[in-house]
């Protein structure tokens, strides 16, 4: 049922009780994401967006339409160090996937339990770098040698096992290379600009050292699933307004993720306006609008969710929520 602050429209209106409930699905909204304005600490973060502004928008929907929400969830991008996504993990700089070879080759294995934690991918390179062509591949550099110079990312690792001994039990992903972003003690925090209530679920993601998660749904070969699909289901959460960073990446993935054939069946509404993409590239973010679009997801903007309307009640519900919530006697009590 959703949550109710009141019969009076100054505490934020009366929320009908139904059956199909709806989620503001807001996704790394993170002090490593944002610049130095509107971080925690002042400083800006380790994967900067410039996306300051939407944290004002995404304060006033909370505000003034909480009313429209059931369950306000937060993905939260949340790194190890060395994670397999770092460039500095495999010798390489940050966006080194942008230079004209692609991205790095890795070959993953699948878990029998389908979740991310479970999963894992080895560098192709230490497996067998004699089959890639480096002049046209993205490579470590001349030299490298992940048994010396990070063994750490092959320690522990059941894909270089597995992939090493049984390749025909490996599939083949591409890796992009990134800063040193989110890291579990670093600025994967989420900022005190921005209005969180301890109420609020949060969805980890990218945790395991392994395996890659732009999505709030799934790892990025779509075969491994973080805990959020099972978590609005049982919940009883099918629609979702999705803001957030970045569009053109974990916020589109997400979107077309939950769109897509490898989860439950949600209406999606992106909140355009309250995202923002990677270097703040125009193109890409309109491309990526383009693209959850062309999915079958509602393009909205902030002033839409604004002026959308707060869900009647009925006598009938209200009686219903008070008893539910065993206010008898208890006139203070916050109603659930």
């Amino acid at each position: 049922m959703a949550k109710i602050a009141g019969a009076l429209v100054a505490l934020g209106g009366l929320v009908a009780p139904s059956s199909a409930k709806t989620a503001l699905l807001l996704i790394d909204v993170q002090d490593c994401f944002l610049e130095s304005q509107c971080t925690s600490t002042g400083s800006a973060g380790s994967l900067s967006v410039p996306a300051c502004g939407i944290i004002e928008k995404i304060n006033s929907i909370q505000t003034k339409k909480a009313c429209l929400f059931d369950e306000v969830i937060w993905s939260q991008d949340f790194h190890p160090a060395g994670h397999i996504s770092f460039g500095s993990t495999h010798g390489l700089a940050p966006f080194a996937h942008l230079g004209g070879k692609g991205s790095l080759p890795m070959m993953c294995i699948n878990h029998s339990s389908g979740l991310t934690h479970e999963g894992a991918c080895c560098p192709t390179y230490h497996l067998n770098k004699t089959s890639l062509d480096c002049a046209t591949t993205l490579c470590p550099p001349d030299g490298w040698d992940y048994a010396v110079n990070n063994s750490d990312i092959i320690t522990d690792n059941q894909a270089c096992v597995t992939c090493a001994s049984n390749p025909e039990q490996c599939y083949t992903m591409y890796q992009e290379m990134w800063t040193d972003h989110c890291l579990q003690d670093g600025d994967s925090t989420f900022p005190t600009t921005l209005i969180k209530n301890a109420s609020d679920t949060v969805v980890q993601k990218g945790w395991n050292k392994f395996v890659d998660a732009y999505s709030g749904f799934m790892d990025n070969t779509q075969t491994l699933k973080t805990a959020l699909d099972d978590m609005l289901q049982s919940k009883g959460i099918s629609t979702l307004f999705i803001a957030g960073i970045a569009t053109d990446v974990c916020v589109q993935w997400t979107a077309t993720d939950a769109l897509g054939p490898n989860t439950a069946n949600y209406d999606v509404k992106v909140i355009k306006d309250a995202t923002a993409a990677v270097l703040g590239s125009e193109e890409n973010y309109k491309a990526a609008i383009g693209t959850m679009a062309a999915a079958g997801a509602e393009i909205l903007t902030t002033a839409d969710v604004l002026a959308m309307q707060c869900p009647s009640m009925t006598c009938g519900d209200l009686k219903k929520t008070y008893k539910d919530n065993e206010c008898c006697g208890a006139p203070n009590k916050v109603l659930a």
